[in-house]
């Protein structure tokens, strides 16, 4: 028996049938970063909260993944937090279109601060000078007074911790 095919046409074969394709998003990441913590947005438009996976390392790396079940399309994106985030106390919301992660930062300490803002000018000053790391008057008094506070706040917390 045959199959009846109308004139001027052919039947299908299967290199004209059209495969779906793979589709590979990366989602788009936006940042508020506010005085308490952050809050990133991941748009993930099209997804379910089933279809994805958010996963964040030790170090801060958050990894967002998924996969549609119809239609081929996966999403795959990565960031850093920034190293004041509070890894441990993030929590996520999904509204069905986008990911908001709310961040806190950790609390810092004023000996942190003095600390890290001497770092960041000696840093300075080797990139600066090159080996021969040489500091001119304005970071010897920022220097001084840096470590001026950090003797200030040591003080206190002894002081304290011995009167309370």
């Amino acid at each position: 028996m045959s199959t009846c095919v109308p004139k001027g046409s052919r039947p299908a074969k299967a290199a004209d049938v059209v495969e779906p394709r793979d589709v590979d998003l990366k989602p788009e990441v936006t940042w508020v970063d506010g005085a308490a913590g952050y809050v990133v947005r991941v748009d993930l438009a099209g997804f379910k909260k089933e279809e994805f996976r958010v996963q964040v390392d030790g170090a801060g790396r958050v990894t967002v993944r998924g996969q549609r079940p119809a239609g081929h399309v996966r999403v795959h994106g990565d960031f850093q937090l920034p190293p004041t985030a509070d890894v441990d106390r993030i929590t996520a919301r999904f509204d069905g279109t986008t990911l908001c992660l709310t961040v806190p930062k950790r609390p810092v300490g004023a000996a942190e601060v003095v600390l890290a803002r001497m770092e960041e000018a000696k840093a300075v000053a080797d990139l600066e000078m090159g080996e021969r790391a040489r500091w001119d008057r304005g970071n010897m008094i920022a220097a001084a007074v840096a470590a001026f506070a950090l003797g200030v706040v040591v003080t206190h917390r002894i002081l304290s911790t011995r009167n309370g």
